[in-house]
Formats: C-alpha cells, structure tokens, sequence
C-alpha cells in the first residue's frame, strides 16, 4: 500500500479511537489483532491486509465504507 494512504489510513484509526475514547490495547482487543501490529498500523510503518481493515472497521461498527471515508 502506498505511504500516503498508509499514513491517512494511520489517523483514520487514532481519530476514531480518541472519539469512541478507547485504547490501542481495547481496539486490538476487539478486532482480534495484535496490540504490536495495531501500534504499527497507527504509526503507517505496516502495510495492512484487507482483512485486517475489516476487522479494525468491525470493532467500530462501521461499515468499510463508513470506516474508509477519510
């Protein structure tokens, strides 16, 4: 995936984690992934499977095209 939308991808997830309040370890928890892989997805240093988005898109209720509106 490409660096750029890696990185909008990156604060897409931050900005939705600070407003539903919860942290990396809950999110992680929730989506079924590890605590490390979401650090490195949030900071864009991991390509992400379209799995793995889906998972994280779940764990917030969101649709993936609710969740990849960004």
């Amino acid at each position: 995936m490409d660096k750029i939308l890696l990185t909008k991808l990156a604060n897409r997830i931050k900005e939705l984690r600070k407003i539903n309040k919860i942290t990396q370890d809950e999110l992680s928890y929730r989506a079924g992934i590890g605590r490390s892989t979401l650090g490195n997805i949030e900071t864009a240093q991991n390509d992400i499977t379209f799995t793995k988005i889906n998972k994280i898109a779940k764990a917030f209720n969101l649709s993936l095209s609710e969740f990849l509106n960004f």
